[in-house]
């Protein structure tokens, strides 16, 4: 849905909030007005507020909260005294350039990036909502496109480097990354909580975390107005002896003193960085966005990362942990009014396919499986709307039969015996090289794919017949109060993954019986999907090498599905003008081009219970 992109979100302050615990303690024997507090001061301090074994408990805890703000304030002052800022200078708007002058200075160097700036986004209508998603899945398609092409370099050269950092950073340097302009505190527009992603760079693409590898994210105090930095997102993976979840209550563990791959600490942490800025957020009341890494073994790198929304730190301590050594925890609490977490959602799609395939019904379920054992995989269905059973009325068809109409071409594909490779037949057809990865992922989309068939001499574990295997990924039919019946997945889906086909009764007509036929019937025709396959694997505005589509001679379609009688899980799909999934043509060994395959794939990371969507080209 085209749109003009909103005005710019509004400034907002930092603002203390009140601190229970009140004011610093200082000791009677140091007493000093708080403008005259020097870093020697505050360590003097510090030694003297070091709780003694025969302190009170509640009085101990406010010496150690005590010296967590001395600390703040010392790694403060060192920081002014260390680099102090120059005179303020009168903001002038910059002096007009003359027409076909350089982005560059006289002097040959690059202008300074604008400093940026810090704000919230609150209250979006619809159509800035859509304006926003779009921006991160045309982002995030970028990103994988670029990944899947540098890793696909280092297969073939035998190399093992990062392609998920190559690719961000080569975003970053021709500027596709999102927000740079801004420093945004809470949700990220355009992010949606439960959003799958499976590499932390890509979190930074889109805006979500600001460091590829540091665990707390956090505005540099250069931006904030109060002169602190202030944390804005965090990545918790479980990696620390302390850390503590229960979904709606998280402590987590802040960072350093730890090696890498081990649990405990071997050294004592320290008030800096990014433990400082999560600090600040506690002391001012700065909302942080949770990311949760989860282990997930069906993905190549074994991680999946979930936003989970925001979440509040209501305590800050420092002291010694489980391991022995002094560690920072911070205690944060989800807020409310939020989507589901990621984990709850999960779990819930979990225990639905765990009682499917026990055959049990779950409340409100209709159906456990709609193909009634035709796809490989259960499609069950559930109602929790109404007393509307209607899909049960339909017979179950996986393939569209083309043979009863007589156009397939019975004819002998590739002779591979094994693997097909670029020898193959088919394979040559496709323009641009191999069509699948090693994992089964489209590499990119084309007008149409060429598979090989079932005349063909390769197996149907070939790497060119991905299709012809059949659903891998659980899906079920819902009723929904929105779009009456719509289609949802129970598993995460890779982006580029193969999901399922349309499938009906194949008509072969001209214009004016297929006028005539629309009338009575529910049709879906072909021709009105937009070319969205256009959009899957090429960013060549990024990088030259990852061409866009090429050209290629393939004849319209020549039929309708009509899914009067008859259809497949994909017919109950929904529209939308920002889908999670793609339309692709696919032909098999030598079929009659007029009449491809309508096979879904898709078009980015699908978490379970997220509902699925296509464009049908509706204005």
């Amino acid at each position: 849905m085209a749109s003009s992109p909103p005005p710019p979100p509004p400034h907002f302050p930092i603002t203390p909030k009140p601190d229970p615990d009140g004011p610093l303690f200082l000791p009677p024997n140091l007493p000093v007005a708080a403008a005259q507090l020097t870093p020697e001061l505050c360590d003097a301090f510090l030694r003297e507020l070091a709780p003694s074994p025969d302190d009170d408990p509640a009085y101990a805890q406010i010496l150690i909260q005590s010296q967590l703000h001395l600390q703040a304030l010392a790694a403060q002052l060192r920081s002014s005294a260390a680099a102090a800022p120059p005179p303020p200078q009168p903001l002038l708007p910059p002096p007009p350039e003359p027409a076909g002058s350089s982005p560059k200075s006289s002097g040959g160097k690059k202008r300074a990036r604008p400093v940026p700036e810090m704000v919230r986004v609150t209250k979006l209508g619809v159509a800035e909502h859509l304006h926003f998603r779009s921006l991160v899945r045309r982002a995030r398609l970028c990103f994988e496109a670029l990944r899947g092409f540098y890793q696909r370099q280092e297969l073939s050269a035998g190399t093992r480097n990062r392609a998920d950092l190559r690719a961000s950073s080569k975003m970053l340097s021709a500027g596709h990354w999102l927000h740079r302009e801004h420093r945004i505190v809470g949700h990220i527009p355009g992010v949606l909580v439960g959003d799958a992603f499976f590499y932390r760079a890509e979190l930074c693409v889109v805006g979500l975390h600001t460091a590829p590898q540091a665990g707390i994210g956090y505005i540099p105090a250069s931006i904030v107005s109060e002169g602190r930095p202030v944390a804005t997102s965090i990545v918790s993976s479980g990696g620390y002896l302390d850390d503590e979840d229960t979904g709606d209550v998280l402590v987590y563990t802040g960072s350093g003193g730890r090696q890498r791959n081990r649990l405990d600490h071997h050294a004592d942490q320290t008030l800096e960085r990014g433990n400082l800025a999560l600090h600040n957020s506690y002391l001012y009341g700065v909302e942080v966005r949770v990311i949760r890494g989860h282990t997930w073994e069906a993905v190549p790198n074994r991680k999946v990362y979930v936003y989970d929304g925001l979440y509040r730190v209501v305590s800050s301590t420092f002291g010694p942990g489980k391991s022995g050594r002094d560690v920072c925890k911070f205690k944060l609490v989800r807020l409310p009014d939020q989507d589901d977490l990621g984990s709850k959602t999960w779990n819930t799609a979990k225990l639905l396919k765990d009682a499917v395939d026990s055959k049990i019904c779950p409340p409100r379920y209709i159906s456990l499986d709609l193909s009634r054992g035709k796809e490989l995989v259960s499609v069950p269905v559930s109602n929790m709307v109404d007393d509307d059973s209607s899909p049960l009325d339909f017979e179950y068809t996986v393939h569209p039969e083309f043979s009863l109409l007589g156009l397939v071409k019975r004819q002998r594909g590739c002779h591979c015996v094994a693997v097909c490779g670029l020898r193959c037949k088919c394979e040559r057809k496709n323009v641009g090289g191999p069509v699948y990865n090693e994992d089964g992922t489209l590499v990119k989309g084309r007008p149409v794919v060429y598979e090989c068939g079932a005349l063909c001499g390769c197996p149907i574990t070939c790497v060119n017949r991905v299709t012809q295997r059949g659903m891998k990924h659980r899906l079920e039919v819902f009723r929904s109060t929105e779009t009456e019946w719509g289609v949802r997945t129970l598993d995460l889906i890779q982006p580029g993954a193969f999901v399922c086909e349309y499938s009906g009764e194949v008509v072969v007509m001209d214009d004016q019986s297929g006028n005539a036929l629309m009338e009575d019937r529910c049709i879906i025709d072909p021709k009105r999907f937009p070319p969205r396959w256009s959009e899957w694997g090429y960013a060549s505005n990024v990088d030259p090498g990852v061409k866009g589509p090429q050209s290629h001679q393939f004849l319209e379609t020549g039929y309708l599905l009509d899914v009067s009688r008859k259809r497949s899980v994909a017919c109950y799909i929904s529209h939308s003008d920002t889908p999670n999934v793609f339309l692709q043509y696919v032909l098999r060994g030598n079929e009659d081009e007029s009449c491809p395959h309508l096979m879904v794939f898709a078009m980015e990371t699908i978490p379970p219970m997220r509902e699925l969507s296509i464009d049908y080209g509706m204005a």
